[in-house]
């Protein structure tokens, strides 16, 4: 029987909250067809479905167990940072201002920003902090901005093709949206949310409005470290080493979904 998930952990300093670990297992032991057509588990619980009906991927919760595996997105971490509007990097709420939530979305040469994404939002300092450590972001800048009406449009996962007799074929990962009859044959690995109310914003402008108005702990935290885009919540010197090391070059969430 798959373990039930333990309780969600805090991020470790210096890996993104909804990246995996190696001691992380996922599962499709115990998937199959269900009459007249769609995925379940044949031991399945409430948490396994979204409020959308969309079944998600199974997968442990092991933060800080192994090695970070930046190039991996756990399901459900993704998809509690999607739904609860919590920061990818470390895993606290998101800035919300008047304008709305603030995302941050990597630049990619050619492409016009999209309204569509699989990157959950962020909070300003680690925002900051992306800034200078993700090497994607370093190289070709990113989209700040915040969003008005962010919401559930689909997910991205695998696709699973039933045969006559029952058993299931695995096609390619594929982006269903929710009113999509099909996204009874996907696995949900990551959600979509589509971004209404688009407000592009500067990043420094942010951060002082963000130390104007955290006048105590969190901005005195930001002070004390050796440079102004150290994140309070995860940063040290050490953690930003080992991020390095772990990462061989990683990015900031580096392997979602650029959904369309």
């Amino acid at each position: 029987m798959f373990p039930a998930p333990t309780r969600d952990a805090p991020a470790v300093p210096g890996v993104p909250w909804i990246a995996t670990w190696s001691r992380e297992r996922k599962s499709t032991s115990l998937l199959e067809s269900r009459p007249p057509g769609g995925l379940r588990y044949f031991n399945e619980g409430p948490d396994d479905r979204d409020n959308l009906g969309a079944l998600w991927a199974r997968k442990s919760q092991r933060i800080g167990q192994g090695d970070p595996e930046l190039a991996g997105i756990h399901p459900r971490r993704q998809r509690r940072a999607m739904e609860e509007l919590l920061c990818q990097v470390c895993g606290l709420a998101a800035d919300v201002s008047d304008l709305g939530v603030l995302w941050m979305e990597p630049i990619t040469p050619g492409d016009a920003l999209s309204a569509f994404s699989t990157h959950p939002p962020v909070c300003v300092p680690c925002a900051v902090e992306s800034r200078g450590w993700c090497p994607r972001i370093r190289r070709t800048g990113a989209h700040i901005f915040r969003v008005a009406n962010p919401w559930a449009s689909g997910v991205f996962g695998t696709f699973y093709y039933p045969r006559l007799d029952g058993t299931l074929v695995v096609e390619e990962p594929m982006e269903k949206r929710y009113d999509d009859g099909e996204i009874r044959w996907v696995l949900a690995q990551q959600m979509v949310m589509r971004l209404d109310g688009l407000t592009m914003v500067d990043l420094d402008d942010e951060y002082a409005r963000y130390l104007a108005t955290n006048p105590n702990s969190r901005a005195a935290s930001i002070r004390s470290a050796a440079g102004p885009g150290r994140c309070p919540r995860q940063t040290s010197q050490a953690s930003l080493e080992r991020r390095a090391r772990a990462a061989g070059r990683g990015q900031l969430a580096s392997d979602t979904h650029a959904a369309p």
